[in-house]
């Protein structure tokens, strides 16, 4: 009996295997293209809005796949007659390339109006579809979609970098530009003598860099190239800042600084000599005031075409504390040696917040161990790749 019941089981199992063919076992692999692109929809119209932060959304069918990997996709663009062989713009879709959907900021499209040749405050034409891959095939999406831009005139992405040169600037050419100091997030601000003439504003010395000009109401928008900035200047050292949260350019001459000890004794004038600097040589370094006792505290009092501003040290008006918080006070005689490295910071005091404390002390250095009744060389060092910091070299 079980003899019997073996040989039905292989007798049903040679006619199951006969019944299959070699098709109905073979591994389905590979996958298809997206089939249709769904918003924007084709000769879609964008003016587009800086001050709107919502995103732009692109999204087109997924892809089949036969084996339910995972597909990949990239949304590119070109130009209307190009063929996506070399597009301008690539980007992967939303999670890390593995949704059928993109969402881009109002930033990134102006890149793209940019990266297409579209001008600052007018329209043009880009085309955009998908490229889905799987395993290191790729498949590119028949349909493609015309995009209208209307590229606004203002500032797209605020940048981490600034340079400056132009005929009107201490650095003229673009080979010898200048690049700011970040002063805060979208401001900058660099200290460089200032002729009649033009400046010119970019944000990187690369082959790809944007450029910068004033438009309607003195407002800072991009350029499509290179574009000058008129400026008027007295060959007086200038503090040039640059803020792109309020799209604007000031302008403020340092006219003299003057190296006051305390009280209101000034020891000598600094002069501008170019790069950055400061200096004075040979001064004289009397300790006594007219009252018969050392003072040995000094500061910088700095005339400008908007009134006297005062630069110093981050010290309270005691020397016991510091008016920035971080730093360490430092009420002694600095030798050279036992000073903290920040000691010969400048700051603008006027920027410095120090309620409760008298104004006529705060901001104090002192002069050198050993100083008395010698003479010095000092330099005010305003180098934008720095602290602003001074010296004092005496002899």
């Amino acid at each position: 009996m079980r003899n019997i019941y073996y040989s039905l089981l292989s007798l049903a199992t040679m006619f199951l295997f006969a019944s299959c063919g070699d098709d109905d076992y073979a591994l389905q692999v590979g996958f298809e293209a997206p089939t249709e692109l769904i918003t924007p929809v084709d000769n879609h119209y964008i003016a587009i809005d800086l001050e709107n932060t919502a995103p732009t959304v692109f999204e087109w069918t997924a892809s089949e796949s036969k084996y339910g990997g995972v597909v990949l996709y990239e949304v590119v663009f070109d130009i209307p007659s190009g063929d996506f062989s070399n597009p301008f713009f690539r980007i992967r879709s939303a999670g890390g390339g593995s949704q059928n959907y993109l969402s881009l900021t109002s930033g990134q499209l102006v890149s793209i109006a940019r990266d297409a040749g579209i001008g600052v405050d007018s329209e043009g034409e880009v085309k955009w579809t998908v490229i889905a891959s799987q395993g290191g095939e790729s498949k590119v999406t028949e349909q493609v979609n015309l995009l209208r831009l209307k590229r606004p005139a203002g500032i797209s992405d605020i940048p981490a970098t600034l340079f400056i040169y132009g005929e009107g600037f201490e650095a003229d050419s673009f080979s010898t530009a200048m690049q700011c100091k970040m002063i805060a997030d979208g401001t900058f601000e660099i200290i460089a003598s200032l002729n009649d003439g033009n400046i010119k504003l970019c944000n990187s010395l690369d082959e790809d860099r944007t450029y910068y000009q004033l438009g309607v109401n003195n407002k800072l928008i991009e350029a499509d190239g290179e574009a000058d900035i008129p400026v008027t200047g007295t060959g007086n050292a200038y503090r040039i800042v640059v803020d792109f949260n309020l799209l604007t350019i000031s302008y403020t001459e340092i006219q003299n600084i003057q190296m006051v000890r305390t009280w209101q004794y000034n020891l000598g004038d600094l002069v501008y000599e170019g790069n950055h600097k400061f200096s004075v040589s040979g001064i004289a370094l009397p300790y006594f005031h007219d009252w018969g006792y050392p003072e040995e505290r000094y500061r910088f009092w700095v005339t400008t075409n908007n009134g006297l501003e005062i630069w110093g040290s981050y010290h309270n008006d005691a020397m016991n504390g510091s008016n920035i918080s971080g730093l360490t006070a430092f009420n002694v005689q600095p030798d050279g040696t036992s000073e903290p490295e920040e000691y010969y910071n400048v700051y603008n005091l006027a920027d410095i917040p120090s309620p409760g404390q008298n104004q006529d002390w705060t901001g104090m250095y002192k002069l050198p161990v050993g100083s008395e009744d010698k003479t010095a060389d000092v330099i005010i060092d305003m180098s934008p790749s720095q602290d602003y910091k001074h010296s004092i070299t005496v002899y």
